[in-house]
């Protein structure tokens, strides 16, 4: 089982996830401030830059833009091996996700899927043609993009999009140590992901000790 941890936002904490053995570093970045936990496109890149290049780890920076100019701007300034799309995605057709693939052909595409009901699988199966991964998501209006509501969604609907679809699935969405072994069995994705419910008690800052127990309830889940 792959693992993605959001939002580091130091060096310090990138050591730690890659020493616990987490596969995919995220970061929200942005310069315009539409994220409360987001990093500049400076400190990205040298958070990114610490990543060890023969740990194998990806470094994946999400953004809710949905403009193609300032997604591109996103990727040259702070050289990630993933963009992540987190913004509304009725503002970016798939056809936008194609221009950007022409646009940054060396960089991988994950798109945010924002998982309610059957018309997600429908999205699901139209956006994998131009993405190399999906996240499946939590999408609340009171929230900027898809995701990082630390609430969880119908993993019935997510089941059925991992099964429909042909390109890897991560599941994301209020993902914690105690849960996600139950959404593992039920929705069976390539990779599962966590924010919120890894971060010290109170605070945006990573908590290293949730993350390893995060990592081994999602690597023993077939155990429990």
């Amino acid at each position: 089982m792959k693992i993605q941890i959001y939002s580091h936002k130091t060096p310090e904490d990138v050591s730690a996830s890659v020493e616990l053995g987490v596969d995919f570093i995220g970061v929200a970045t942005g310069e315009l401030g539409r994220l409360p936990d987001e990093v500049s496109y400076s400190m990205c890149g040298t958070i990114f830059s610490s990543v060890p290049t023969e740990s194998n780890v990806s470094k994946v920076a999400l953004t809710v833009a949905s403009e193609l100019d300032e997604i591109v701007e996103t990727v040259v300034k702070t050289n990630p091996d993933v963009i992540h799309l987190s913004g509304d995605i009725s503002a970016m057709s798939v056809q936008d996700v194609a221009e950007l693939r022409r646009a940054v052909p060396d960089t991988k595409i994950m798109q945010a899927i924002p998982v309610k009901d059957d018309a997600s699988i429908s999205l699901s199966l139209e956006y994998q043609l131009v993405s190399d991964y999906i996240i499946l998501d939590t999408d609340i209006e009171s929230y900027t993009g898809i995701g990082a509501t630390g609430s969880t969604h119908d993993w019935s609907v997510s089941r059925k999009i991992v099964a429909a679809v042909n390109i890897p699935v991560i599941l994301a969405g209020g993902l914690s140590p105690e849960n996600v072994a139950d959404a593992i069995k039920l929705v069976r994705p390539w990779c599962v992901d966590s924010f919120t419910h890894t971060n010290m008690a109170n605070s945006k800052l990573k908590d290293p000790n949730k993350i390893h127990q995060f990592i081994k309830s999602a690597r023993n889940w077939s155990q429990t």
